[in-house]
């Protein structure tokens, strides 16, 4: 059979397996799971995996597939609506998706949301789908030096997070990387910044540090400011999808994100968190209108939740091509490959063919499903907001506590959240970027790690970045994207000369 006649019959065969009832299921809990603050799409997949023991191979990665899609999307409920990422990968939803909400459009952004999440989930599959293999073999380039340039180049979108201030996003970001060196070192085990406490081994926990700094400090502002921070929801609770001409507004931002999620995807180590902001970034770049970004943009909400979504099927490239997982959830769909007595690798699709095409089967399903099964989770989210505000605060600041907890059963992470949101109302105040912080965290562990082991593997020589193709471009478009905003102020300015000396020469 042919690639698209095997796929068409595993499409045919795929409702027969116990299929549609299985993939609900997992996309349902894969949005709750995400929504909950602690629990990541990587935590609510390990909590379905023990469920998959007594289930055939195909339906137990059906399962898993449809909770890695619901959870890319559950995150950016309460991103959107109470300023609280449900995982990391939705920190880049909250700059515009809680502004919007604020301006009385909440359902119109998890529309958005989630049609173009969707949008971007369904194309990633079908990239991975036609290219799986070729990838794979691209793949195997990629090392160490070539992820610390990724990484390298994430770090510069910094400054596209802060409007206000250039030096206090560098700031911001900075300082989070200065969070990133708590802990043992990963490369000689040596102990950095514990204080001589053990709590402090495994490092700062990034899902309460970042709740804090969104989630904990928005209540305390909210606190601070009661008039302003009342919910607003007009009408009854609905979706409210967007429109064709607005979702013909946001295909720009749709487009970017779909585009860095599966080539962020495809890189290991890089994550679902690193695309967002990437994507968020690059729709910036290439809007009309990015005087909106950070305002209330629903291309800002477009573009990392695309980007999001996206990731999926570039982190199974690796997983389905080489067995090395892209990320903490694909590592979990690696762990049940094996667990089933399927060993991925290059001969996976000719050994378990009929499997493989059935996973794709399924992961376009899932992707559809999302639509229906999203619709009906969100409209009892949305009655959230009728909430008065000190029982919905109230209620916050209780999730925080149990959802930081419940992560890792380790106290000190509700600790950390409280902490973090009384720095994180600090920094809101004095201008200082929360994102930034979060970007630094999350590129922070990767570029350190990737950049000791480049210089382990040439020994010291700083030569491994630009005698390394792949590693040498991307060094020179972070120096391109540094370069950029300083070529074109210098531009402006010489512009301005002309016009401010032939205005002076008028008046005399």
């Amino acid at each position: 059979m042919s690639f698209l006649e095997n796929l068409l019959a595993a499409i045919a065969t795929a409702p027969l397996i116990p299929g549609i009832l299985v993939m609900v299921g997992g996309v349902a809990w894969g949005i709750i799971g995400g929504a909950i603050p602690g629990i990541s799409g990587a935590v609510a997949m390990a909590l379905a995996l023990p469920y998959t023991f007594g289930l055939d191979a195909a339906t137990a990665l059906v399962l898993l597939a449809g909770v890695w899609a619901g959870a890319n999307y559950g995150g950016s409920i309460p991103a959107i609506l109470l300023r609280m990422p449900g995982t990391p990968a939705a920190a880049a939803a909250v700059l515009d998706g809680y502004e919007l909400k604020r301006q009385g459009l909440a359902s119109k952004a998890l529309g958005v949301s989630l049609i173009c999440g969707t949008i971007g989930g369904l194309i990633s599959i079908i990239v991975l789908i036609a290219m799986v293999v070729p990838l794979g073999n691209l793949l195997l380039a990629f090392a160490s030096p070539e992820i610390f340039a990724l990484a390298l180049f994430g770090l510069t979108l910094i400054a596209g997070l802060t409007e206000r201030s250039f030096l206090k996003g560098l700031a911001s970001g900075f300082f989070g990387l200065l969070l990133t060196t708590v802990g043992l070192d990963t490369l000689t085990g040596s102990l950095r910044f514990t204080f001589g406490r053990s709590q402090f081994l495994s490092g700062l926990d990034i899902i309460s540090v970042m709740v804090g700094l969104f989630a904990v400090s928005e209540m305390f502002y909210q606190i601070s400011h009661p008039t302003r921070g009342a919910p607003e929801l007009v009408g009854r609770a609905s979706t409210a999808f967007p429109t064709f001409a607005e979702l013909r507004g946001v295909w720009r931002a749709t487009v970017v994100g779909t585009i860095v999620g599966i080539i962020v995807g495809i890189m290991p180590g890089a994550g679902a968190t690193a695309s967002s902001f990437v994507a968020y970034n690059e729709a910036k770049r290439w809007s009309k209108r990015p005087d909106l970004f950070g305002k209330g943009s629903m291309e800002g909400v477009a573009a990392p939740e695309t980007a999001n979504n996206a990731v999926q099927g570039g982190d199974l490239v690796p997983t389905l091509a080489l067995g090395i997982p892209g990320s903490n959830s694909a590592a979990i769909m690696l762990a049940a490959l094996i667990l089933h007595g399927i060993v991925p690798g290059p001969f996976l699709l000719t050994k378990h063919t009929g499997l493989v095409f059935t996973l794709f089967a399924g992961l376009i399903m899932v992707n559809l499903l999302m639509i229906p099964v999203g619709t009906v989770i969100l409209r009892g989210c949305l009655l959230v907001l009728r909430l008065s505000p000190p029982v919905l605060i109230g209620s916050i600041l209780a999730i925080v506590v149990i959802g930081t907890y419940a992560a890792d059963l380790f106290l000190l992470n509700p600790v950390l959240a409280l902490a973090f949101g009384i720095i994180g109302y600090g920094m809101r105040s004095f201008g200082f970027s929360a994102a930034a912080t979060v970007l630094g965290m999350v590129l922070g562990v990767l570029a350190e790690s990737e950049l000791r082991r480049s210089l382990l593997i040439s020994y010291g020589s700083w030569a491994i970045f630009v005698t390394r193709p792949a590693a040498a471009v991307l060094l020179l478009l972070t120096l391109g994207v540094l370069l950029y905003p300083a070529v074109m102020y210098a531009r402006s300015h010489r512009r301005a000369r002309p016009a401010s000396s032939g205005n002076t020469a008028g008046s005399v």
